[in-house]
């Protein structure tokens, strides 16, 4: 591929995600602070410009694609009627990259977004067992993003000492991918429901240690009271 076919294609998606980051959460309404997972991602594959960058590249934008009965005039990008559909098309180009390019690491991670759409689609056992076998055989980045994603599933099926566990073991070994202050962030949420106190210490303490950031404003907020 081509660097400025590729590059057009890193823009198209660029776009999708800033278009739409407020609205992409983990689990239970936590804003997800990966430093938008799907940049890093790119960012992650930027220096592979090959036939397997821009397959993913393709499948994260129908997995960030705007769902709408009525798409505005003149758009061009991607868009699906409904949720199932979008992510049944995603499931369907995350598999295929994960299949052709499984020893790349445009195919794990793939893998994991397939898992992801699983999840999105409500087949939660499945995309539980494909994301702990992910975490447990991937490379580190995708492991700990697989992990999260684990964590996200726990609290949602109130397993909350697994999920406190996995947070736990994230905090303790960050990635690029997934930031030791997202974690925090996750956690903090889960403490909100059984252990007030320890969420707003938690708060105080990735405001400290983050100012200027995503994350420390977004503790500030969540210490206030008024966070979006």
């Amino acid at each position: 591929m081509k660097k400025d076919e590729f590059a057009d294609r890193l823009t198209t998606v660029t776009h999708v995600f800033t278009q739409n980051r407020r609205r992409i959460i983990l689990g239970g309404g936590t804003l997800l602070l990966l430093v938008g997972v799907s940049l890093a991602v790119l960012l992650y594959l930027r220096s592979q410009q090959t036939k397997a960058s821009d397959a993913l590249s393709a499948a994260l934008v129908t997995y960030h694609a705007l769902v709408t009965p009525a798409p505005p005039q003149g758009m061009t990008l991607p868009h699906f009627k409904t949720r199932e559909e979008k992510y049944k098309e995603a499931l369907r180009q995350f598999t295929e990259v994960s299949v052709q390019f499984r020893r790349r690491s445009q195919g794990r991670m793939a893998r994991y977004y397939a898992a992801l759409s699983q999840r999105e689609l409500g087949n939660s056992a499945e995309a539980e067992k494909e994301l702990t076998a992910i975490a447990r055989e991937s490379d580190p980045d995708v492991a700990a993003l697989a992990k999260m994603a684990l964590a996200a599933l726990y609290q949602q099926t109130s397993r909350t000492a697994e999920a406190e566990k996995t947070y736990r073991e994230l905090e303790s070994n960050p990635t690029a991918l997934v930031p030791k202050p997202a974690v925090q962030m996750a956690l903090a949420e889960l403490y909100q429901k059984t252990n007030p106190s320890q969420a707003t210490a938690l708060y105080q303490q990735i405001e400290k240690e983050n100012p200027g950031t995503t994350a420390g404003d977004q503790a500030a907020r969540m210490l206030r009271g008024s966070a979006p």
